[in-house]
C-alpha cells in the first residue's frame, strides 16, 4: 500500500471518529418557547431554524408559507428558505396532502400540502471541517397548518424539522417529470461520507424558559455524557413499555393542594390495562397520553380545562401553582424494557409552559398532557417530556436509550464517540448527581406552613401556659421591676451627693450602649428570619390566606386566531 493513501486512509479515519454537536442556539413557539436548531442549507449557503424529529426527511418552511395573508405564523421569521438555486429541480415531486407525509407527526393533525425536492446540508461544527451532504431528500412546506380540536384554532407552521432518521438510507418518490427518484436520508449520508463515525444521536432538548434555562444538546455519531444522569434503559424497538405515571417531591414537604403523603402512584391509566407503548418523539410537543391518565393526574393540580386547545391551562393565582413550580415536585415515568426498569423524573418546572398567538390572545401558562387517542397503540412523549429525559438512538444495532437528563446546574460538556461495529456503550457521567441536585439553584424544598411559623409558635406557647403559670410571670415581671426602679433611684441619689451635673451631652457610655441595644431589638427581628425565601415566608397576603384557596378554578379563554 502506497504512503499517498496510508495518509488519506488515517486522515479520513480521524476525522469519521469525531462526533458533531450541532447548533442548537435559538427558540422557537408557539406553545414553548422551544430550544431549535439553526442549521445550513442550500448552495448559496441560507441558515433557517428546524427542530429535531424522527421523520425520514427534512423539512424546510418556504418563505411563502408565511407571507400567504391567511396565513398564521407564530412569529417573524427572517430564516426560512427562500428556495432552491441550482440544476435539480427536475427531482421535485409533485404536492402530496401533509397529513400524510410521515405518521411520526401524527399528533400535529397537519393540513396543507408539501412536496420532495433534492437539496444540500452543510455540517459545521467548531474545530471541525466542513460537510456538504448533497442530494438529500426534504420536504418543502408552502402551506401547512397545525390543528386544534376547535376548527378555529390552528397555526401556520414556521420552523421546519431536522431528520434524526436512520432506518433506511434513501427515500424514493416519482418527480415531476414522471421520474424515478432516490434520495439519500441524511444521517446515513453523513455517515458514507465520513462526516460522523456512526448513525448513532443523543439529545436532550432541555428547556428555553428564562427562569430555568438548560441549552439544548444535539450529538450524532456519539453524545454528550453530561446529559446522560442515569444507566440508560434500551430498547430493541422504536417504543417502551410505560408502566407507571406518579407525582412526588424530591425534598420538603408536598405542594399539592390535595396530597400531604407523597409520591402519588397508579396514575397510568387506560381502559383497565397495566402499560401503553411509549414513544419518545421530538418532532411533537406534548405528553400524548390517554386521557384517563391525564385526567388522573390533574385531579392533584391547580388546572383547568380548555376544550378548544385540548390542553389544561394553569390557575396561577392559586398559591400552591406557586409552590409546585418554585419546589422540586415532579412527575415521574416509569418505564420497562425487555431487560431492564427505570424512572425519570420531570420537575414541574419545566411543565409550565406558554402559549402565545395565534393560540391564544396573550401568553398563558399550560400543562402539557394532551389527552390523546392513540390510531396506532403508541403514546408519544413529546418535546415537554424530552426536557427533562436523555434520548439516544443506534439506527446500526436498533436500539433505542433513555435516560435522566440534569438541569440548569449540570457539568460541562463532554463528548463521547460511538462506533459504526456495535462496541461502544452508553454510559452516564462518572460520579453523577440526582436529577433535583441539578435543580438547586432553581428550586427550594417547600415547607408547609412555613410562612407563618413564629405565628405559630406564639399562639402555642400560649396556649399551654396555665393560668398559675401566668399570674406567676405577671409577679416576676412586677418585681423585676421594682428592682429596676431601685436601682436607678440610688444611682440618681448618689449623683447628686456627687454634685454631678448630669445632661443629655454627658450620658454614660455603657448607658447609651444599653439604650441602643434595646431600641434595635424591640424594633427588630433576626436577619435570618427576612431572608428571602429561605424559611419560605413573604410578604403577600394572598400566599398567607391558605384559607381561601380554590385550586382547581380554571381559567377560561378565546380560542381565537388573527387570518
Amino acid at each position: 500500500m502506497s504512503p499517498v493513501l496510508l495518509i488519506i486512509l488515517f486522515f479520513r479515519g480521524a476525522y469519521a471518529s469525531v462526533p458533531r454537536s450541532l447548533n442548537y442556539d435559538t427558540t422557537v413557539g408557539p406553545d414553548g418557547p422551544w430550544n431549535a436548531l439553526t442549521q445550513t442549507v442550500s448552495w448559496p449557503e441560507q441558515n433557517t431554524t428546524l427542530l429535531p424529529s424522527l421523520t425520514k426527511t427534512n423539512l424546510f418552511v418556504h418563505t411563502d408559507a408565511c407571507s400567504d395573508p391567511r396565513s398564521a405564523c407564530p412569529q417573524s421569521q427572517t430564516d426560512l428558505w427562500t428556495g432552491l438555486i441550482g440544476p435539480w429541480s427536475w427531482m421535485n415531486s409533485t404536492p402530496f396532502s401533509a397529513s400524510t407525509w410521515d405518521t411520526s407527526l401524527g399528533p400535529l393533525n397537519l393540513s396543507g400540502q408539501a412536496s420532495y425536492i433534492s437539496d444540500r446540508i452543510t455540517f459545521e461544527s467548531l474545530g471541525q471541517h466542513d460537510s456538504y451532504l448533497d442530494f438529500t431528500a426534504n420536504a418543502v412546506d408552502q402551506s401547512i397548518n397545525v390543528n386544534y380540536p376547535s376548527p378555529n384554532v390552528w397555526y401556520t407552521l414556521d420552523t421546519g424539522f431536522f431528520s434524526l432518521y436512520g432506518g433506511a438510507a434513501h427515500v424514493e418518490y416519482s418527480s415531476v417529470n414522471g421520474s424515478d427518484v432516490s434520495l439519500n436520508t441524511t444521517l446515513p449520508l453523513a455517515y458514507a461520507q465520513d462526516a460522523i463515525p456512526s448513525t448513532f444521536y443523543g439529545i436532550h432538548i432541555g428547556s428555553a424558559s428564562t427562569s430555568s434555562s438548560v441549552p439544548g444538546s444535539l450529538v450524532l455519531g456519539g453524545y454528550d455524557k453530561s446529559r446522560c444522569l442515569t444507566t440508560p434503559i434500551t430498547s430493541n424497538t422504536d417504543t417502551f413499555e410505560l408502566t407507571d405515571v406518579g407525582l412526588g417531591v424530591a425534598s420538603g414537604d408536598s405542594p399539592f393542594p390535595k396530597d400531604e403523603k407523597l409520591p402519588v402512584r397508579n396514575l397510568l391509566q387506560s381502559h383497565g390495562v397495566s402499560s401503553v407503548n411509549a414513544y419518545p418523539n421530538p418532532g411533537v410537543p406534548y405528553l400524548y397520553l390517554p386521557p384517563e391518565t391525564c385526567a388522573a393526574v390533574i385531579e392533584h393540580l391547580p388546572v383547568g380545562f380548555n376544550e378548544t386547545l385540548g390542553l389544561y391551562i394553569w390557575n396561577t393565582s392559586a398559591p400552591s401553582y406557586r409552590n409546585i413550580m418554585a419546589s422540586p415536585s415532579y412527575l415521574s415515568f416509569n418505564f420497562s424494557s425487555e431487560t431492564s426498569t427505570s424512572t425519570i423524573y420531570l420537575p414541574f418546572a419545566l411543565l409550565n409552559l406558554t402559549l402565545e398567538w395565534p393560540l391564544v390572545n396573550s401568553p398563558t401558562q399550560y400543562f402539557p398532557c394532551s389527552p390523546y387517542q392513540s390510531p396506532d397503540g403508541r403514546f408519544h412523549l413529546g418535546r415537554a417530556f424530552l426536557q427533562g429525559a436523555f434520548m439516544a438512538q443506534n439506527w446500526q444495532t436498533g436500539q433505542l436509550m433513555l435516560a435522566q437528563a440534569p438541569g440548569p446546574d449540570m457539568a460541562d460538556s463532554s463528548l463521547v464517540t460511538i462506533s459504526a461495529n456495535g462496541t461502544s456503550s452508553v454510559l452516564p457521567m462518572i460520579k453523577a448527581p440526582s436529577w433535583d441536585l441539578t435543580w438547586a439553584s432553581k428550586l427550594t424544598a417547600f415547607q408547609r406552613n412555613g410562612s407563618n411559623a413564629s405565628e405559630h409558635t406564639n399562639s402555642v406557647s400560649h396556649k399551654d401556659l396555665s393560668p398559675g403559670a401566668i399570674a406567676g410571670i405577671v409577679v416576676g415581671v412586677i418585681v423585676v421591676m421594682v428592682l429596676v426602679a431601685g436601682v436607678c433611684w440610688a444611682w440618681f441619689r448618689r449623683q447628686r451627693t456627687k454634685g454631678v451635673q448630669i445632661d443629655d451631652e454627658k450620658i454614660p457610655q455603657g448607658l447609651v450602649e444599653v439604650y441602643e441595644t434595646r431600641s434595635v431589638a424591640s424594633t427588630s427581628l433576626p436577619a435570618e428570619v427576612w431572608a428571602p425565601g429561605e424559611h419560605g415566608l413573604t410578604l403577600d397576603p394572598i400566599e398567607l390566606d391558605v384559607t381561601a384557596i380554590n385550586e382547581l378554578h380554571g381559567t377560561s379563554m378565546e380560542g381565537g386566531k388573527r387570518r
